[in-house]
């Protein structure tokens, strides 16, 4: 399963070098109005991808710290549980035959 993964991932990897490769030319990027420059078109692309990226990341950090917090009151509850276990049950005797 790893190779298989890894072979798709290698094979999307030469998809987007081709892509890369053949979009080379020179495009204007109008930033703010009457304001441009000329980049080539990857470039832009791989800015647009990577301000996405970024975007999606502080999407999901909201979501993250509600998990984290989460996580925590369980896993404090869990250990309260425990201990509430280990004082109701007295320990078990090892008889040896």
């Amino acid at each position: 399963m790893k190779i298989l993964s890894a072979v798709m991932k290698i094979a999307i990897l030469a998809v987007f070098l081709v892509l890369a490769l053949s979009n080379t030319a020179r495009v204007p990027f109008t930033y703010l109005p009457g304001m441009h420059v000329e980049w080539p078109l990857i470039v832009i692309l791989f800015i647009a991808f990577a301000a996405g990226a970024v975007f999606g990341i502080f999407a999901l950090f909201g979501r993250l710290l509600r998990l984290r917090s989460e996580n925590r009151t369980l896993q404090l509850r869990l250990q309260k549980a425990e201990k509430t276990v280990q004082a109701a049950v007295p320990p078990a005797e090892h008889t040896e035959a």
